[in-house]
């Protein structure tokens, strides 16, 4: 199973060990179960989501988010307590009741969190209650992952759920709600396919039909969402424009027009965002997330084995806020990429962000080569963009500190609010 690159960031500073089989858990209750979960590191403060899935599917907007222990009171409970917390059940998610759990994994020292729909729920009788085979699914939990999983989490997501369907080792069907599919050409493992999801063992099989849901967007959201997709689109045609002038260009032009058009791509991912974006308001993290991964790609190309990691908490900007921050923060990772590494070598950026009473207070990392800062003069464009941004147009401060071979550290303040 391939993780997330920027999972595998997080594991590598904090230092854990592989997290293939709490993944796999995640991903086979989440897509049985049709709902969302996530793998909890506590850093002394606050939970950092090290992953996280809907539906079996890595949703990677969620990795690296900072959570209070007030947003997850049923998380904190569980590592404090070292158990699994179960919450009651019908809690609301936005309007949709859901059934939580939180779970202590004592392997690894991570809590996982489940959110289950209690929307296909069906009524069962005293009869089907009782005939519910928890013992079969614990021990095709214990099958696929050990002690690792608490062996409750799958009859739990399971129970009293429409469209299951529960297998023994012999081929038996034991439990069914609805029509059950064939599985018989299924292999050993979790398969999520279009429109069914098996986890087949020696022990047990337990499959689920699985429904796609399509949303449909109206009226003001319909059109907002056009109107960046298209600002985004005329943007990429600059960036288009510029690169291809960059081809026969003198190098040192060449150098300058490839910078501008990366910096016209921090202006695209804005609106591509805002295209993508239920509000008008886009996601710190998401936002940092995207600009990472092209300054990282770019890194690449240019033979350099540069990987990152955002940790962030949920915070909301404003589009000119937004677009703003965009440009700062392509030029500190670029600046980064460019700068700290050398050809051949391989480092770490990290981006953490957090909120400080009506203040947002943002720190890039690298972990490269470093510099001294008295030969800076300040003069440099992109320094100067930065420092420009910064304080007139965000109204905050920057700090730099380096030193050689001590890697790189620049934090910028600023008050979060929304611009007119």
């Amino acid at each position: 199973m391939q993780l997330p690159e920027v999972t595998q960031t997080l594991c590598h500073q904090w230092k854990l060990g592989g997290l293939t089989i709490v993944a796999q858990a995640l991903q086979a209750l989440t897509a049985l179960g049709k709902g969302e979960g996530q793998i909890l590191l506590w850093d002394g403060k606050a939970f950092i989501a090290l992953l996280a899935a809907r539906n079996g599917e890595w949703e990677g907007r969620l990795i690296g988010k900072l959570i209070a222990p007030n947003d997850e009171p049923f998380a904190f409970k569980a590592w404090r307590r070292r158990k699994i917390v179960y919450a009651p059940r019908g809690l609301l998610r936005g309007s949709e009741p859901i059934a939580h759990c939180a779970a202590f994994l004592p392997s690894s020292k991570l809590v996982l969190t489940l959110d289950i729909p209690l929307t296909e729920t069906v009524n069962l009788s005293p009869w089907q209650v009782l005939r519910f085979p928890h013992r079969l699914l614990s021990r095709i939990s214990l099958t696929l992952w050990r002690n690792e999983i608490p062996p409750k989490l799958l009859p739990w997501s399971l129970f009293g759920q429409a469209d299951v369907f529960i297998w023994d080792g012999s081929g038996r069907l034991c439990w069914s709600v609805g029509k059950p599919p064939e599985i018989k050409d299924f292999p050993f493992g979790l398969t999520i396919g279009n429109g069914i999801t098996v986890l087949r063992t020696e022990v047990g099989t337990v499959a689920r039909w699985k429904e796609t849901q399509t949303n449909f967007l109206q009226g003001y959201p319909l059109l907002r969402s056009e109107v960046h997709h298209r600002v985004k689109n005329d943007l990429q045609s600059i960036i288009g424009w510029l690169r291809l002038q960059a081809r026969n260009a003198p190098v040192e032009a060449k150098a300058v027009l490839l910078d501008a058009a990366e910096r016209v791509r921090a202006f695209a991912t804005v609106h591509d965002l805002l295209a993508r974006s239920k509000s008008d308001t886009i996601n710190l993290r998401e936002l940092a997330q995207q600009l990472a991964y092209w300054a990282i790609e770019r890194a690449k190309i240019e033979g350099k084995d540069v990987q990152y990691a955002v940790v962030c908490p949920d915070v909301s900007l404003a589009p000119q806020q937004a677009s703003t921050l965009a440009v700062i923060l392509n030029e500190l990772l670029w600046n980064a990429c460019k700068h700290a590494f050398r050809v051949g070598e391989s480092g770490v950026i990290t981006l953490r962000a957090e909120t400080d009473g009506e203040d947002l207070f943002l720190e890039v990392v690298d972990n490269g080569v470093g510099f001294n800062l008295e030969r800076v003069d300040g003069s440099t464009l992109g320094l100067t963009i930065v420092r420009n941004l910064v304080e007139q147009d965000l109204g905050g401060r920057l700090e730099i500190l380096s030193s050689i071979g001590q890697g790189t550290t620049v934090r910028l303040r600023f008050p979060l609010r929304t611009i007119p």
